[in-house]
């Protein structure tokens, strides 16, 4: 998913104006904004309050109680990188992207301006020839519709899987369904991408083109507490998970995006 602190990743993307998470049937990624965020509250009676019901909190079908809200779900994967290496190569081998890094650029001393040269904040154009695109908030076909409707239905279904423990009056698990809740309210964009798997530079390139126009889209916009969920049901999550790192999250830290969008 894309949020825009704002938030893009679900095989799903999310992007969200600020966030990340793995659906049990999908593959998923997400972005948020995280800035003047709308907390989802809801009264505990419409929880499932059995309190005879043991488990733990699934938050959006991730097992084990995994949050799709803390570092450990949305930091770069760990490994050893040399930083420097790693933004050159990304900025020289997508030359034609850089009208819109250099648009969405926090300010003139970002790391990546130094690569980039020009002006941060350049307005660009959106037509034909260009490499983003202007996309809807929401698919016309029904088909993708209905992966939509499946995909945030089981969101729901996972937020009524958090237990409830009616002894104190406030837990760990009631600010799960808080946050994760607020993520699913934040969505405001949808794309599915069926028959992308990662396997080759074509699937590369049509993940990318959606996640940077989305992001753009989310920018441009300028609204606290949105988000774009992007549905990838071929796509392996292992392969996700790293391109995210690569091409998404390492990439928004040197535009000076890190605390902007949550991927």
């Amino acid at each position: 998913m894309i949020f825009s602190r704002n938030t893009i990743l679900a095989a799903c993307l999310l992007v969200q104006s600020s966030m990340a998470f793995a659906p049990k049937a999908f593959g998923a990624s997400l972005t948020t904004t995280r800035e003047n965020s709308v907390l989802y509250a809801k009264n505990k009676k419409g929880k499932n309050s059995n309190s005879g019901r043991s488990g733990s909190g699934k938050g959006f079908g991730a097992a084990n109680n995994q949050k799709s809200y803390d570092d450990a779900a949305t930091k770069a994967v760990s490994d050893l990188i040399d930083t420097e290496s790693a933004m050159n190569a990304f900025f020289s081998s997508n030359e034609e992207w850089n009208p819109l890094f250099r648009s969405l650029a926090a300010g003139p001393k970002v790391p990546a301006m130094d690569i980039l040269g020009g002006t941060h904040g350049e307005k660009i154009q959106y037509d034909t020839s260009t490499s983003w695109k202007e996309l809807d908030e929401m698919p016309e076909d029904e088909s993708k519709k209905s992966l939509i409707a499946t995909f945030l239905d089981a969101m729901q279904l996972s937020l009524l899987d958090i237990p409830v423990n009616e002894v104190v009056e406030e837990d760990e698990n009631d600010m799960h369904f808080l946050e994760e809740g607020r993520r699913m309210l934040a969505l405001t964009r949808f794309q599915v991408l069926p028959g992308l798997s990662g396997g080759s530079v074509e699937h590369h390139d049509a993940l990318f083109q959606v996640c940077w126009s989305e992001l753009h889209q989310l920018r441009r916009a300028d609204q606290p507490s949105t988000g774009s969920l992007i549905l990838l049901p071929d796509y392996d999550i292992a392969d996700l998970r790293r391109f995210a790192d690569m091409n998404l999250q390492r990439p928004l830290d040197w535009l000076g995006h890190s605390s902007t969008f949550e991927v």
